[in-house]
Order: structure tokens, then sequence, then C-alpha cells
């Protein structure tokens, strides 16, 4: 896949034009599920899963940005691995503010970006791997292998508004380390008009994902990433106040 932002500012670096790495394309999700975080608790405890929507479910491991906790993750994997669902996964927020580079450390620090960014857009590459570091060694799963894991790329968190390739080089950075990290399937959670605010559009595929979860999707043909293969949509909630999804 293209990249014109990446081009324009590593005109001679070698980067990866293709996004997705070889990770077999099997329908992982059927029917409706959730995704919660710790709005779905209550002192503690999460609300029931609405047996309408429990064929997956999705739980937040960061506190809605990075390098912070949900203090509700535990207890909400534990109920989703429980036999409530068939599919259970976890996502983390991302996002880029070159503040966030005080927070880089051990591997991250010297971490080199596969998609050849350098300078100021390797620091921006290591601050996401960073983020990924802190929410993967924040997230106990026990034995069950999250079907998926899925980085949260929305307008709500900091994001540069001048230089959007700072922005694809953080969301690289997370990507690849949580590949790395979880040996599984890496997805990204987003909705077209911030896709397009935050990263150079639709041509931006994340090297290291597979696939789409698209919020606010009336359909399954509205991936805001053309390199990526669309496999939720969230739309509405759940009778018990936790987002619903829907497998694609």
């Amino acid at each position: 896949m293209p990249r014109l932002l990446t081009v324009l500012a590593l005109a001679s670096a070698p980067f990866f034009a293709t996004a997705g790495l070889a990770v077999a394309q099997v329908a992982p999700y059927a029917g409706a599920g959730y995704d919660a975080s710790s709005y779905q608790c209550s002192n503690g405890t999460p609300v029931k899963v609405d047996p309408n929507f429990s064929s997956f479910g999705i739980v937040r491991v960061t506190g809605g940005r990075p390098f912070t906790v949900d203090s509700c993750r535990q207890v909400l994997w534990s109920q989703a691995v429980s036999g409530t669902t068939q599919a259970p996964s976890l996502y983390i927020n991302v996002a880029y503010s070159g503040a966030y580079s005080r927070k880089v450390s051990g591997y991250c620090s010297t971490a080199t970006s596969p998609e050849g960014y350098g300078g100021r857009y390797l620091q921006a590459y290591q601050i996401g791997c960073a983020e990924s570091d802190y929410a993967f060694g924040h997230m106990s799963t026990g034995s069950v292998t999250p079907t998926a894991w899925w980085v949260d790329v929305e307008t709500a968190n900091s994001w540069s508004s001048s230089d959007r390739l700072l922005n694809q080089a953080a969301i690289d950075g997370a990507a690849d380390r949580l590949h790395f990290l979880s040996a599984g399937t890496i997805g990204v959670y987003s909705y077209a008009s911030a896709w397009n605010t935050i990263t150079s559009g639709s041509s931006f595929a994340p090297v290291s994902t597979s696939w789409t979860w698209v919020a606010g999707a009336a359909n399954c043909t509205s991936s805001f990433s053309t390199g990526l293969t669309q496999r939720l949509r969230q739309s509405g909630q759940t009778s018990t106040g936790a987002d619903a999804d829907y497998a694609c």
C-alpha cells in the first residue's frame, strides 16, 4: 500500500509498502458481541453480559489513553473467558505526543523501524512501541490466548495536527510491538473521519495489522483503510450498557 507522506519524508529510506503480515485470514468472529471497560463495572464487579450479544467480548486494557490502565480489565477479561464468549479479545488506546518520549524505556528506547522511520519519526515509532509495552505488561491473560489485540485510534487522544507522519509512525510502532509481544493478530479500531484526520487517510494501513473494527458502522463495507479487512462493526449498545458489536 503506497504511503505518500512516508515517501515525501523518507525519500531514500526503505519501508514496507503493503500492509498485513502473513496471518491466516479466517473469520474469527461470528454473530453479535460487545466491548467493555470500567464503565461496565460497578464497585469492581462487571455487569452481566447481554445474552443476545455474547458471541464475543472485547476488553479495554488501558484507561482511555496510553500509559494508563483500566481498573476493571482483569475482571472483565475473566468474565469474557469464563465461557460467556467464544472469541475474547483485548484493545489498547494509542496516541502520539512528544511528551510521551519520557515514557520510553527498555527495548523500545533503541528499537529500529522496519518501515524505515528515522529521526523524530523514529522517536514517534518508539513512543508507540512503549505504549504497547506498557499495556501488554499490565495485562494477564492466563492460559487463554486473545483472538486478537486491537489498537484504538481516535481523535479524543493526542495527535500531531501538523505532521501526520508522526501519528503514522506511532501507530506502526504500537502495532509492531504488540504483534511481537502477543504473537497474534492485530487489528485497528477507528472510523473514517478520525482515521483521515490522524493519518494520511484510507491509503495508510499499519504493517503489522490485518483487520479493522469500525465504529458507528451500519454495514460491513465501511473499512477506513483499503489495505485491511473489516472484521467488526460497532453500533449501538447492549441492554446492559456495553457497546454492541457485530461480526463481518
